[in-house]
């Protein structure tokens, strides 16, 4: 067996570039011996057995590395340390495999979405350690998209989240609603018009006697006349 940066050559079983493997599995034989999946990116598999578990760890590393320098591309501070793996010697959760630091961050909640070639790599790496078994994951928070919850769904075979509106800021000017179309057509003298039926006029005089068309005193027109 011989591993470089490039290739992995495992012969008489196979020799190939790492950028044409897709992902990387195991499964147990009758004898309980792991066999190594090899998935290339044509969805060809070759079946690699009798191999030590040395020989599946450093495998597995190599091939985490290799998807670890494809990730510094387009690396972003929010995402340093996300691609850190172990190959688990008993089987475990699966986000145990990775960054200890990475768990659900309300604070990101509004974060865009992540490259969805990015999130592909990331399943298809879970799968390259044999824990393809989302059952032990908890569910994604609703509406957040922090880079976990991200990940989640996706290693779930889950949408994106959907977008949260925004919440539009509302004024204490937007709520005083319009009562009243009040225009001034002599001096102290005013007509309110309701701005759902034109039809609806009043008169309001504001010297004395103060009234109004609609024969109330203190009525609402006046009162609306006397708050401009």
């Amino acid at each position: 067996m011989k591993i470089t940066a490039k290739m992995l050559n495992i012969p008489p079983y196979i020799s190939v570039a790492w950028k044409d493997i897709s992902s990387l599995h195991t499964k147990a034989d009758l004898t309980g011996h792991l066999i190594l999946i090899v998935t290339l990116s044509n969805a060809t598999q070759v079946e690699v057995p009798n191999l030590a578990h040395d020989s599946l760890e450093e495998i597995f590393n190599a091939f985490a590395q290799q998807n670890d320098e494809e990730k510094s591309a387009v690396k972003t501070p929010l995402l340093d340390g996300l691609f850190q793996f172990s190959l688990p010697v008993k089987k475990e959760p699966l986000m145990d495999a990775f960054s200890p630091s990475l768990t659900h961050n309300p604070d990101q909640a509004n974060l865009p979405n992540l490259p969805s070639e990015m999130l592909k790599k990331i399943v298809h790496i879970t799968k390259a350690f044999g824990l393809e078994d989302s059952s032990l994951l908890p569910r994604a928070e609703p509406h957040c998209n922090c880079i976990y919850c991200q990940i989640i769904r996706s290693v779930h075979g889950e949408p994106p989240a959907l977008p949260v509106a925004e919440e539009e800021e509302i004024s204490k000017e937007d709520l005083k609603f319009r009562s009243w179309d009040i225009k001034q057509t002599a001096e102290q003298m005013y007509t309110l018009t309701n701005p759902l039926d034109e039809k609806e006029q009043y008169n309001v005089f504001l010297g004395t006697p103060l009234g109004c068309t609609c024969g109330e005193k203190n009525c609402e027109h006046i009162r609306a006349v006397l708050n401009t």
